[in-house]
This record gives structure tokens, sequence and C-alpha cells, in this order.
């Protein structure tokens, strides 16, 4: 008995077969067109070599392999478009170079997290930074919003409580919510699609790590650092201009065009966010 399975999810392009006959395992896995490797494992008796195969079958549907049909033919895959490549990895640089994504997030420091991203990055050629730079300046953007805006009030502005009404100051320092929204990113590709849909994605306990610490600047340099690791980068700005000239169409992150709506003021946000409001209060202290 032949089970065939392919993994086409984004970068990959893999298939894994498996075989069973009496108490014979043999497995074949590779890179789709290719006729790949092969390995091949007795076991004592037919029922184990069963039951070892039950458990590969389901670790590799697990981790994103889909079963073919008999006889059917693997399925061509279409090419990534250049942002696709740019969104996958910006996204993976950002996981994988936080140590702290599986670990107590009350340790979580975001400057330790851009020198590991500037260093997984320096190992990337110059065409892929510039599209994370390009990728990074596109996300600031999206997130370019009111409703980030109270957020970064709610979390960093002085407030009063009085006869249990929230009110918050309305001051707003522009370079401090486009370094708000460099640590939002930090955060990852789920909690940044959550908090784009609803605000209180912030509340998860999936996405929990100390809020003393809200701004990342260092982001916004990342790539060029990363390049400078390797390459003369004179004005450390190498990686920034050559996005500004491939791809003009980019709102910078110190150009940022009309938010979507006017934002709340002074008791404004607990009207509008009452629950955000007051969990993030309780560990705050008032002014």
């Amino acid at each position: 008995m032949t089970r065939r399975f392919i993994n086409q999810d984004n970068n990959s392009n893999k298939f894994w077969n498996i075989t069973t006959e009496n108490n014979t395992q043999t497995i074949t896995y590779g890179k789709v067109g290719t006729k790949g490797r092969e390995l091949i494992k007795e076991f004592s008796s037919e029922a184990e070599c069963e039951a070892e195969t039950a458990k590969l079958i389901a670790q590799k549907t697990k981790s994103g392999y889909v079963e073919l049909n008999d006889n059917a033919d693997i399925p061509v895959k279409e090419e990534l478009s250049e942002d696709e490549v740019a969104e996958l990895f910006f996204w993976e640089s950002i996981r994988k170079s936080n140590k702290y994504r599986n670990a107590n997030w009350q340790e979580y420091d975001p400057d330790e997290h851009i020198e590991n991203l500037a260093e997984l990055l320096s190992k990337s050629g110059k065409q892929r930074l510039i599209l994370f730079e390009k990728c990074m300046q596109e996300k600031l953007h999206e997130l370019y919003t009111a409703e980030i805006a109270e957020l970064y009030v709610i979390l960093d502005n002085d407030f009063e409580n009085k006869n249990g009404v929230i009110t918050f100051e309305d001051s707003f320092s522009g370079d401090g919510f486009i370094y708000f929204r460099c640590w939002l990113l930090l955060k990852g590709k789920e909690f940044f699609e959550g908090l784009k849909k609803d605000l209180n994605t912030f509340l998860s306990p999936d996405f929990d790590f100390c809020i003393g610490n809200d701004w990342a600047e260092g982001l916004l340099y990342v790539a060029d650092e990363a390049y400078g690791i390797n390459h003369d980068n004179e004005d450390e700005s190498e990686i920034r201009d050559a996005v500004s000239e491939l791809y003009p169409d980019v709102v910078h992150y110190d150009d940022p065009e009309d938010m979507n709506r006017d934002t709340e003021s002074g008791a404004g946000y607990h009207k509008r966010y009452p629950k955000l409001v007051e969990e993030i209060v309780a560990i705050r202290k008032p002014s």
C-alpha cells in the first residue's frame, strides 16, 4: 500500500510518499520534480509497521502535508509574486529572530529582538533586504489608523479615573506613534492581522507580553544595519534609498496620509473600548 503527500505551502514544494508491505516500510521524499531520497525500514511485525506508519502520516499532515488521491498528478505550484515573497520573508524573519516566542514574555526585550533580527538578515542578499524594508514600510502604513492610534494613547498616555470614568490626555507624539507601530510588528503576523480586525486582540493570552517598553525604533533601520554588517553602507541608508527609488508608490512612514477617521478624546476611549481600557489601566498607574 502506497500513500502520497505533498506540501506546497508558502515556499515549499515537496513530496513525501510512504509504502508498507508486510513488516517493511519504504519512504521516498524530496523536492517535487526530483527523484528524491529513499529510506527503508523493517519492523519486528506487520502491526508495528502499520502503527509507526500511521504515526508518521499524522505528523506529516499536522506539519502541512496534504494527501493526494490515487493516481492523481501532483499539481503545478503557482509561483509566488514578489509581494508574496516579500511578506513571507518579512514575517518569517520577525518570527525566527524572536527567541521568546515560546518563552516568558515578561523577559522580552524589543532591542534584543532587533539585534537578533539584524544578525539573521545579514545572511540575506541585498534584494531580500530591499523586500524586507519595502514590506515593513507597507505594514507600518497599514497600522496608520485611528484604532491603532487609540491603542497607543491607551497604553502610553497619562490618565485619571474619576467615579469609574477613565479619561486620557490627548497629547500625541508622531515619532512615538511610529516607534509604537514598529513594536506591534515585532509581535508577528497573527497578532498584526488580528489587531487590524479587532483591537481587543491585544488582550488575548496568546500574545502575552510586557507593555513597559512599547517602542521599537530600531526596526526602522534594521535592514540597513544588517546590510552594513557585510557591506560598505556609508550613509547607513542604502536599503531605504533603494526602496524609495525602486518602489516610489510605497507610502513612507514619515509621510502618512489622513487617517480613516478622527481619533477619540478624553473619556471617549473608555466609551469605545471599555474592556480594553479597564484591563490596561488596571496594570498601569494613573497620573
